[in-house]
């Protein structure tokens, strides 16, 4: 399928469908099914669906909570909202009985600990963090994997990581390391 210009928020919101609900069998109906990919159409108003390109990926949580791989088809905009089309060519199997799905779009995705910006201090173009362990503060060198306006994704440095900063032997044996449920200082 590859004609996707009829869609827009209009038509999608008066299909009266229920999410979830599965189509019943019948000997009047039909439809046509591609076991090895799937169209699923979003009405979108986030500020990432406003800046995605046609190709861009995304990932889609589905139902059953499994995240597949999607890939933008078409973006239809009107009065109101954006219309945006994704491609998905695995779980097909499971979305083949339903008309209408509740899905998640997460249009980013990184491993690491989730820390606050205001935790977050520069020195000479290295982030950091200060630590508060038995009365004591320790300053922890971090490595910000993605950042937003509240929170930063971080990780810790690697020790070739370090010796390519800079780092002498003796400061990387001796560093601290983030650990979940650590207790660091908001500045």
């Amino acid at each position: 399928m590859d004609d996707f210009s009829y869609l827009n928020t209009e038509l999608l919101k008066s299909l009266q469908t229920k999410s979830g609900a599965a189509i019943p069998a019948s000997v009047e109906k039909g439809k046509v099914v591609d076991n090895f990919e799937c169209y699923i159409a979003c009405v979108m108003d986030t500020e990432k669906a406003s800046v995605a390109k046609q190709n861009d990926s995304a990932l889609l949580r589905l139902p059953s909570s499994q995240e597949v791989k999607a890939t933008i088809e078409h973006i239809a905009e009107d009065e109101n909202g954006r219309v945006i089309v994704f491609r998905i060519t695995d779980c097909v199997e499971e979305l083949i009985e339903y008309r209408e799905i509740s899905v998640d779009v997460v249009w980013w995705n990184f491993e690491g600990m989730k820390v606050s910006n205001l935790a977050i201090q520069e020195e000479n173009d290295i982030s950091f963090v200060e630590r508060s362990k038995a009365g004591y503060l320790e300053k922890i060198y971090i490595k910000v994997s993605r950042q937003n306006d509240t929170y930063s994704i971080v990780e810790n440095y690697t020790d070739e990581e370090l010796a390519k900063l800079g780092f002498e032997e003796k400061e990387i044996k001796e560093r601290k390391k983030l650990n979940l449920y650590d207790e660091i200082l908001l500045h």
